[in-house]
């Protein structure tokens, strides 16, 4: 009896630990895969269209490698690298598209329309699965700071600077658009433009057996972003990092392209204009994608409902044939463009897309339209905007905050900050007046309500403007 059990025991033992065995061997593999393949998948997560893996090397493009340094939020300096493509013939200074988050791969097709029209290219490089994790937070900074290095750098025209991100990166282009002064304009497909309900709320569905295959892979590698909110109710620090929470302090042009379908970032927190009410056929049941509406703050609304409505473009249009290129149509007399794409309801086996097409929607009209009009015609103030910079000068911005006493010579301290908020209002002032600026900005001090706070902006302010009269004359 005791040999039977003995047997029992042991051959259990033995399928437990092949069961074991396979388990980790398949993990392994996938991951392994990931990692063999992160590039191509990061490529379909940034909505970049492919030419071909077999195109011959770019012709007269210089490319270059630049480190940025910055200081990331726990207070120590990091560096990671940029990597520049310019046309060897264009003249300069040049257009500048920059690419945040994700790299903007060689063999991309809008990288090629985009050196074509002879504006130089540039995008993070070297990227990890992990720097999803930090979209909120290091990777935010180091963006900023990508930006704020390529705009010191002579080969280019700081009146045309456009930032064009997908997905993960279309929300860096957004918070880059509504931190900063000095785009031109911005392009972000798919946006994250709600990181309560994407992040906190929808990503948790992920956590289903039959969640849809595309929202599983990505969910683990943007799940350390809740980290960064320790407080899950805390509603203004949700919305201070959310497209829709700085709806107030997008100051230039924008365009935004989603799709019905889209399963990674719902196309709710953009508009409820064009949502499907019911999911497709091929979606789990109960599996929901719309945004609620009794969310705190503005976190249950869309982009479209906070965006000034005067200066807002919504357009709905049909994907006839996924294969079929088109020009990405907008509204030139109005500052912001949402484009939505309507391909379905969104479906299990989808990601950014429910139809696979060779179709590209051709950006390339929309941003020489942009560069033609230059940053003169295509920024505004908002009193927003002004308080938000008038902030970071303080110090007290919640999205980039200012470090003392690390490195005074590297983005991310509050010496820097002070900076980069001078050169754009200055920049301002020479595109207007700095009469203009100076009205504008007591205006939008006189709005807040607390004296105190008040007179600590108008005491900024004074020394703000004292610098760009003194840069002016």
């Amino acid at each position: 009896m005791k040999k039977a059990i003995k047997i029992i025991l042991t051959i259990f033992l033995v399928i437990t630990l092949l069961v074991v065995g396979i388990v980790l061997f398949l993990f392994q593999m996938l991951k392994s895969e990931l990692g063999d393949h992160w590039k191509d998948y990061a490529k379909v997560f940034a909505m970049q269209s492919e030419v071909s893996k077999d195109l011959p090397p770019l012709e007269n493009i210089e490319q270059r490698r630049i480190d940025v340094k910055y200081i990331r939020n726990d207070g120590t300096v990091e560096s990671r690298p940029v990597r520049l493509y310019i046309p060897g013939d264009a003249q300069q200074p040049m257009p500048l598209i920059y690419v945040p988050h994700y790299e903007m791969a060689e063999n991309a097709a809008e990288l090629r329309r985009y050196l074509e029209q002879g504006w130089a290219v540039a995008s993070p490089t070297d990227v990890l699965p992990s720097h999803n994790g930090l979209l909120t937070d290091d990777d935010l900074v180091f963006n900023n700071a990508a930006l704020y290095t390529l705009r010191h750098m002579d080969e280019f025209d700081t009146q045309r600077i456009a930032v064009v991100g997908g997905s993960a990166g279309g929300y860096t282009a957004m918070m880059l658009s509504a931190l900063q002064m000095g785009n031109c304009t911005t392009i972000a497909n798919a946006p994250i433009a709600n990181v309560y309900f994407n992040f906190y709320q929808y990503f948790q569905m992920a956590k289903r057996n039959d969640a849809p295959f595309f929202l599983k892979l990505v969910r683990d590698s943007f799940a350390p972003i809740l980290k960064t909110f320790p407080d899950t109710s805390d509603t203004e620090r949700w919305e201070a990092f959310s497209a829709v929470g700085l709806a107030n302090c997008y100051s230039s042009s924008f365009a935004i392209t989603h799709v019905t379908s889209d399963i990674l970032v719902p196309i709710d927190q953009i508009t409820r204009e064009f949502t499907y009410d019911q999911e497709g056929d091929s979606m789990p049941d109960g599996f929901s994608t719309r945004l609620p509406e009794d969310n705190p703050g503005v976190l249950g609304r869309s982009l479209a409902e906070e965006l000034p409505a005067e200066l807002t473009n919504v357009e709905h249009i049909i994907i006839d044939d996924p294969n079929e290129n088109s020009s990405m149509p907008y509204d030139a007399d109005k500052l912001f463009n949402i484009l939505i794409y309507d391909d379905g309801p969104t479906q299990s086996y989808g990601s950014h897309r429910a139809t696979s097409g060779t179709g590209i929607i051709d950006d390339v009209p929309y941003l020489k339209a942009m560069f033609e009009r230059g940053l003169a015609q295509n920024e505004i103030l908002t009193n927003s905007k002004l308080i938000l910079l008038l902030e970071r000068y303080m110090g007290e911005s919640v999205q980039l905050p200012a470090h003392e006493d690390v490195d005074d010579s590297v983005y991310g301290s509050l010496v820097v900050y002070r900076q980069e908020i001078v050169e754009e209002l200055t920049c301002w002032s020479k595109n207007h007046s700095a009469e203009e600026l100076d009205a504008a900005m007591n205006n939008a001090i006189a709005e807040r309500s607390d004296s105190k706070n008040a007179a600590k902006y108008q005491d900024a302010w004074q020394e703000i403007y004292a610098e760009i009269v003194s840069a002016l004359n």
